[in-house]
């Protein structure tokens, strides 16, 4: 099932599933990312508020990566950390337009990186 399947299923009729008011909230409000990201633990167990304390993510970092994850929660309704799909492009679109990084740079999906935590940047949901 992908987004297309997604939006077949909600009542609100949308050409694109980021226009879906569901998906702005669940995925673009900060307050809501803010409040998902205290579940969330990263590939290493890791609580994703933790590590945002720690430093390891701006938080425009921080919410777009919530962010990711919230998303794909919301398409395919699955949580496990080890599961990693790329998201649709206009899924990132509008998460780093909504969440600029300071300096304009971000990097895509990265197939199974397990160092990914280590690395200052996290913009491609690799909190996780």
């Amino acid at each position: 099932m992908g987004c297309m399947d997604r939006m077949n299923e909600l009542e609100e009729e949308v050409v694109c599933i980021t226009n879906h008011s569901a998906s702005k909230t669940i995925c673009l409000d900060k307050w809501v990312l803010e409040v998902a990201a205290i579940g969330l633990k990263t590939r290493k167990n890791k609580s994703y508020t933790v590590l945002r304390k720690k430093g390891l993510a701006s938080e425009p970092e921080f919410l777009r990566s919530v962010a990711y994850r919230q998303f794909f929660c919301f398409i395919w309704d699955f949580t496990r950390n080890s599961t990693r799909l790329p998201l649709p492009c206009c899924v990132y679109h509008i998460i780093r337009e909504t969440f600029p990084s300071d300096n304009g740079n971000y990097r895509g999906f990265i197939e199974d990186d397990e160092n990914i935590i280590d690395e200052p940047n996290t913009d491609s949901g690799d909190l996780s």
